[in-house]
C-alpha cells in the first residue's frame, strides 16, 4: 500500500514536469526580420549605420519563464539591421549610430494565448542629429503554436521582438536630418 502511494506521488510528479517542461530563453535567429519584410530602406541610412549600444533583457531562469537576453536581443538587431540593407560594412565608416534599450517585456502568468508586449526605445545618432523611437509591439502564441505554455511563452518573446524590430526599421524609411 505504501508503494503504490509512493508509486503514484513519483508518476503524478513526472507528469507535471513534463507537462510544465523547462523554460529557455529566446533565440536571435526567431528575432531577427526575414530578408524583404521591411517594406522601404531609407538610401540616407542605407550602409551608413553602426550598432551602438545595447542594453536590457534578462537571462531565462531555466525553472521560472522564458526571458529574452541582452546578447540575443543585440545579436537579433544587429542581423536585422544588415538584412535590411543599413548596417555598414565597416563601423568606422559609419555616420550614424542606432542603439536601444529593451525596456519593458510584459508577459502573462498563464492562459492558452500568451500576448507579451514589448517596449524598446531606439536611437539613432548622427552629425547633428538624434532621434528616439519609442516602439511597443505584441507577440502571441496559442495551444496550436506550443502545448507546453512554457515553449509558448518563448515563441511570443520572439514574436514580440521580431515585430518591434520589424516597426523600428519601417520607421527608419522616414528618417531625416
Amino acid at each position: 500500500m505504501k508503494f503504490l502511494k509512493l508509486l503514484c506521488a513519483a508518476v503524478g510528479a513526472a507528469v507535471v514536469l513534463q507537462l510544465t517542461g523547462c523554460a529557455a530563453s529566446a533565440t536571435s535567429q526567431a528575432m531577427t526580420v526575414k530578408p524583404g519584410s521591411v517594406a522601404t530602406v531609407n538610401p540616407k541610412l542605407k550602409g551608413a549605420v553602426k550598432l551602438g549600444e545595447v542594453t536590457g533583457g534578462k537571462a531565462t531562469n531555466p525553472m521560472w519563464t522564458s526571458q529574452v537576453d541582452g546578447a540575443s536581443f543585440k545579436k537579433a538587431l544587429e542581423d536585422s539591421l544588415a538584412i535590411s540593407g543599413y548596417l555598414a560594412t565597416d563601423p568606422a565608416q559609419a555616420k550614424y549610430a542606432v542603439s536601444a534599450n529593451l525596456a519593458e517585456l510584459d508577459q502573462p502568468l498563464m492562459g492558452f494565448t500568451l500576448d507579451v508586449k514589448s517596449s524598446i526605445t531606439y536611437q539613432v545618432a548622427g552629425p547633428g542629429v538624434t532621434r528616439d523611437y519609442p516602439v511597443k509591439a505584441t507577440g502571441s502564441a496559442t495551444v496550436s503554436d506550443a502545448f507546453m505554455a512554457v515553449e509558448r511563452l518563448r515563441l511570443s518573446n520572439e514574436r514580440s521582438i521580431l515585430e518591434n524590430i520589424k516597426e523600428f526599421l519601417n520607421q527608419l524609411a522616414n528618417f531625416s536630418d
